[in-house]
């Protein structure tokens, strides 16, 4: 497990002061918490250093208020290992954000899933920490990289998730079943960790999609979706696997 604290090649005089800085004191807390219940991840790696300090300041600035949604959301939990309840925590995550579901009994249907709440755009707010089961990505790298970079899915695949995440935040969609099958998602971003570069595929498949609303009640202001992930493979065998 990497250490969460900078040294060596993770030590850039450019990460003692301002954004860049922050974002990783960030990170390093976010990974103490999650370790705390059970989920050892990897704070970051060489390459997504660089790729932090590319950034401009207004990107820096999302990236760490997202950061701070997310450590809020951990260290509200409470709980012990033995006690971390994925849906609960989910639901406070909601109130967090100020979002609101009309379905209430979501919370008796997704005890062993991954739940993920995003803005109408695709942005992520908050993923559970049973998510980072099946991730092999640092916590930096999925916060400096887009998910099309970091993951392969089929075409047919993220044609449907956009058509399916329009129906929902159109209100046209009723039904919370996500309507989309089993399909193969495959790692493609070599984070420089590994040589030769060995990818995790996992057989994964939506379940559930949920509009949010405000505080009102009548406008949809984000999204949540829930699912399963299995890794079936890893390196040349992951590499070997087709899409269509």
């Amino acid at each position: 497990m990497q250490s969460a604290s900078l040294t060596g090649a993770f030590h850039p005089k450019a990460l003692t002061q301002g954004l860049s800085a922050e974002i990783i004191h960030r990170i390093d807390a976010i990974h103490l918490l999650l370790l705390k219940y059970g989920y050892p991840t990897k704070t970051y790696t060489a390459k997504s250093v660089q790729t932090l300090l590319s950034l401009g300041d207004e990107k820096k600035k999302d990236i760490l208020q997202l950061l701070d949604i997310w450590h809020g959301i951990l260290a509200s939990a409470e709980a012990s290992v033995e006690e971390v309840n994925e849906p609960k925590l989910a639901d406070k995550a909601l109130k967090y954000l100020n979002f609101r579901l009309k379905d209430y009994d979501w919370l008796d249907r997704h005890q062993n899933e991954i739940i993920e709440i995003y803005t109408p755009i695709g942005i992520q707010l908050y993923r559970s920490m049973n998510f980072f089961e099946t991730c092999g990505y640092s916590l930096l790298d999925l916060c400096v990289n887009e998910w099309f970079v970091l993951w392969e899915r089929p075409k047919f695949v993220v044609d449907r998730m956009h058509q399916i995440v329009d129906e929902v935040l159109s209100g046209r969609k009723k039904d919370p079943a996500f309507g989309l099958g089993p399909h193969l998602v495959r790692e493609t971003y070599n984070d420089g960790t590994t040589q030769p570069f060995l990818p995790r595929a996992a057989i994964v498949e939506f379940k559930n999609i949920y509009p949010a609303y405000g505080a009102s009640g009548d406008n949809i202001i984000g999204f949540v979706v829930t699912s399963v992930g299995k890794v079936i493979s890893e390196g040349d065998e992951a590499l070997k696997m087709g899409f269509i």
